[in-house]
This record gives structure tokens, C-alpha cells and sequence, in this order.
């Protein structure tokens, strides 16, 4: 029997190639098991659901969890195990995934059993309450019931384990039709070689990486804090309390909501289109000196900050003497009275598409311009021969090289959509909140714009925005593979 990779005579009943180090037989599927991060993912969101819950609708926020339980130090232990096991799920190593997640279900029926429950009846003062008085006794005269969190770590362990067994990607992946002697060596060895083989160049990224996890990763913990009533010494444990109100009762989060995807995505088309079109004029012009004069003319609002923007544009559109498109409108007799476009509802939009196709526009025009630049100029002569006229090879050669480009650039800001902050806050003001509050301005006017600030439901307005976003890149990078062949993360 031979090596499929490098065709090395290989010793009876071995199990790896001695010279290649490929696994011999039947070779390992390449996919991440889904339905074992599915399953994952469910334990770790019921990680914050609670355990036990007021059977009142109204009392909502009267719930308890890992977050008010004698040893909170075992949310910690819980949640640790869940990323230990997505990690191994990750590289591929799925059977011992098991092992964590197998973990993870112990400790929380420890947690769930086995501790007390602090119940807060003020923002200081507690009782503590065990599992079988609250759902036989309840508490203060009130009756409980299982929470959401059971439910979810029950669904969740059976998936999580059970779908380290089951492939269901190979039903959608087509199959490589290279010869496996073709692949390199890297390419079938295991993980853990692959890792000991460039194990140097592990070392030198190690400060790097205990970087992200410090001030990327280990600030999404603080996600928690969505469900709780935070105050400053001791948050406590208010369930869904704020999502509840943010789906029913918040009509000012849905109103940022909605401005934010009209926003987002008509100034996404906007500056998209404007991109391709200044390009498309741009790749016609043969005065070279006058062209790069032009392109970086365009390109130079792109290093400008927002807060310089603003203040061009606000003393541009001003109402008063300085404002020199109202004295232009007003010289021409089209307007009677100036226009405060920065402050009426009528107009911010508008004026906002606007400033944002001047500073934008320069960015997406050079990836299309070197689009353009690939095109062979064979195929224009070849059509100019045929008879086609400007029209027609740009119909019929340019755009079509071009769309690719055009489709890849929107799905990768697509997934920025939910971000939109910075160009918003630095041009709205009182007289447009309507129109022009977005989900990041909500929450920050929420949380720093009042004495009462409520840090605990911006959290939690920030992790749906998180939510959304999360559904947008995947959604894009499912796009991805369908328009070039591999995805964006």
C-alpha cells in the first residue's frame, strides 16, 4: 500500500505515512461540525437565561441564574469549559470536545442544585433562597416556575454531543476532485503537527495574542451585565427584564432601529454606486497627469476625521451670512428664506447621504479602478473590431468584469451596517433626533446623556445590535462563497 501523498511504501497496519506524516486509510472530513457549535452556543447563552423564573408576567425581573448564586465563581468555570470545547470543535477535534462540554453540564447542575440563590429585595440587602423553597414554597409570596436556561442546557447538551457525530456540511460541499498525491503536506497533517512545526513563530505571536484575549475577548464577558440592574458595587440578577422591555415597551430603541438600517444601507448603495461610476469615467480618460490629478482630488476626503467634516460642512450649509450654498440659492431666487439643512427633519438625510458620498466615494474608487486595470485590452480592441461602440463595451465587457468587484465590496460593508455611529453623532441634533438616531447614538445618549444612566438595558441593546450584526456577516459570508468561492471570515 502507497502514501496517496507522496506515494511512499508504507508499512503494514500503519496509520501514518513515516515520511510525509499523512493519516493512511480513510481520510477525516475537513468540516466543522455544525450542529456541535449549535448545540455550544445554546449552553452558552443559557449561561445568562435564568435558572428559575417568577411565574408572573409582570415580574419578569424577579429571576435567579448563575449571576446570583452563593459562588459566582462557577459561571466563570462554566463558561471557561463551553470556549475549551468550541476551540477543539474548531480545529477539528470534535470526539474531545466532548470532554468540556461534558464539564460544563456538570458544573451547572451543580449550580443549579447545589447553591443558594441570593434574592435582592434593594440595591443592597439580600435573602438567600435554595431550589426546592423557591419552587415549592416560592418566595414573598410569590410562585415559580423553570426557566428558559434548563430548557436551553437540555437542547444544548444533546446537540453539542450528538453533533460531534453527525457531518451534515458534506451534504452541501462539493467534493475535491484534486488527486490527494497533489496536496502538500501540510495540508494532511493534523493540527497539533502543523502547530509544533511552526511552533516559533507560535512563541512570537504569543504576546500578541494574550493582547486580544485581555482587551477583546475577555470585555465580552461583560455582556452579563444585560441582565442585570447595574450599580456600580453589586449588580444583580434581573433576567430578560430588559429585553423585554426593549421588544415591547421601548418605541425610541425601535425608531434607532429603523433609522439605523435606512441609514446604513441607502448610504451603502449611495456611495457604492458613486464609487463604480466615478471609476467607470475615471478608466476613460487618457490624460494621465489630468486623471491622477482627479482620482487624488477625490480620494483626499477619505483621511479626513468626521469632526473636521462636520465643521466644513456646518459653516458651508450655515443659515447665516457664512453659509454659502444658502447665499448661492438665495442670489439664484430659488429659495426665499435659508435652509437649516443640518437641522430640519425635511433635509438631514439628504444632506447626510451627501457628505458621506464626498468622503467616502475616493475609498471604493481605487479597489475598482485596479479591477479596471485588469481588464485585457484585447477584448476592447477585439469589440471595437466587431463593431461594438463605447456603449456596448462597457455594457458588455467592463460592467461584467466589474461585478464581481461591485458584488464583493457591498456584502463586505454590508456587514457593517449595524456600526454606524461616528458620521451620525458629529451631524445630528435635538431638531432631528427622529430621523437621524441610530442604535449607537441611542445607547450612548442613553447611557452618558442623563443622570440615570441605565447601564444594564444599554448592554443589553448593544448585544442584540451585536446579535444582528452577527447574522449580517454570516449571512455575507454565506453570499461570499457563492459570488468568489470562499467566504469573508
Amino acid at each position: 500500500m502507497q502514501c496517496k501523498s507522496c506515494n511512499t511504501e508504507l508499512p503494514k497496519h500503519a496509520k501514518v505515512c513515516p515520511k510525509c506524516g499523512a493519516q493512511v486509510g480513510k481520510k477525516k472530513s475537513d468540516n466543522i461540525m455544525v450542529v456541535a457549535i449549535v448545540g455550544l452556543v445554546m449552553l452558552f447563552i443559557a449561561g445568562m437565561l435564568p435558572f428559575v423564573q417568577n411565574a408572573d408576567v409582570e415580574m419578569i425581573s424577579d429571576a435567579y441564574s448563575f449571576m446570583n448564586i452563593d459562588v459566582p465563581a462557577m459561571w466563570y468555570l462554566y463558561m471557561l469549559a463551553l470556549i475549551v470545547a468550541i476551540v477543539l470543535v474548531a480545529i477539528k477535534n470534535e470526539k474531545l470536545s466532548i470532554i468540556p462540554t461534558c464539564i460544563a453540564g456538570v458544573i451547572y447542575v451543580v449550580s443549579f442544585l447545589a447553591m443558594n440563590f441570593r434574592g435582592y429585595t434593594g440595591r443592597k440587602s439580600f435573602t438567600l433562597h435554595t431550589l426546592t423553597d423557591l419552587l415549592s414554597n416560592g418566595a414573598n409570596g410569590e410562585s415559580y416556575k423553570i426557566g428558559l436556561s434548563v430548557f436551553f442546557v437540555v437542547i444544548g447538551l444533546i446537540l453539542a454531543i450528538a453533533g460531534c457525530f453527525f457531518d451534515i456540511l458534506k451534504y452541501f460541499k462539493k467534493e475535491s476532485t484534486v488527486d490527494a498525491k497533489y496536496l502538500t503536506n501540510s495540508i494532511n497533517k493534523n493540527i497539533w503537527a502543523k502547530i509544533y512545526y511552526y511552533r516559533w513563530f507560535y512563541v512570537m505571536f504569543l504576546p500578541v495574542f494574550i493582547m486580544i484575549l485581555l482587551f477583546n475577548y475577555w470585555p465580552m464577558m461583560g455582556c452579563r451585565y444585560a441582565f442585570t440592574k447595574y450599580i456600580i458595587r453589586d449588580p444583580y440578577y434581573v433576567g430578560l427584564k430588559h429585553f423585554h422591555q426593549m421588544f415591547t415597551n421601548d418605541t425610541f430603541f425601535w425608531l434607532a432601529f429603523r433609522n439605523t438600517l435606512i441609514l446604513s444601507i441607502v448610504k451603502l448603495i449611495l456611495n457604492t454606486g458613486a464609487a463604480v461610476i466615478i471609476s467607470l469615467l475615471l478608466n476613460e480618460l487618457t490624460n494621465m497627469a489630468f486623471k491622477k490629478t482627479v482620482q487624488t482630488i477625490v480620494y483626499l476626503p477619505h483621511f479626513m476625521s468626521w469632526v473636521v467634516v462636520a465643521s466644513i460642512f456646518r459653516l458651508i450649509l450655515s443659515v447665516n451670512g457664512s453659509g454659502m450654498v444658502n447665499q448661492l440659492l438665495t442670489s439664484a431666487h430659488l429659495i426665499k428664506e435659508p435652509i437649516f439643512f443640518l437641522g430640519d427633519v425635511k433635509y438631514w438625510r439628504g444632506t447626510f447621504f451627501f457628505i458621506n458620498v464626498w468622503k467616502d466615494t475616493g475609498w471604493s474608487t481605487i479597489l475598482f479602478l485596479a479591477t479596471l486595470s485588469g481588464i485585457s485590452p484585447d477584448l476592447y480592441e477585439a469589440a471595437q473590431i466587431d463593431g461594438a461602440n463605447r456603449w456596448k463595451r462597457l455594457l458588455y465587457i467592463t460592467l461584467p468584469a466589474l461585478a464581481n468587484t461591485i458584488i464583493t465590496v457591498f456584502i463586505l460593508n454590508l456587514a457593517k451596517v449595524m456600526n454606524l455611529f461616528e458620521s451620525v453623532f458629529v451631524t445630528m441634533n435635538d431638531a432631528v433626533l427622529d430621523v437621524s438616531n441610530v442604535l449607537q447614538t441611542y445607547v450612548y445618549r442613553k447611557t452618558f446623556g442623563g443622570g440615570n444612566s441605565d447601564y444594564g438595558y444599554t448592554t443589553a441593546v448593544g448585544l442584540f445590535k451585536s446579535f444582528v450584526g452577527m447574522i449580517l456577516v454570516l449571512g455575507c459570508n454565506y453570499a461570499s462563497k457563492k459570488v468568489r468561492g470562499r467566504g469573508i471570515v
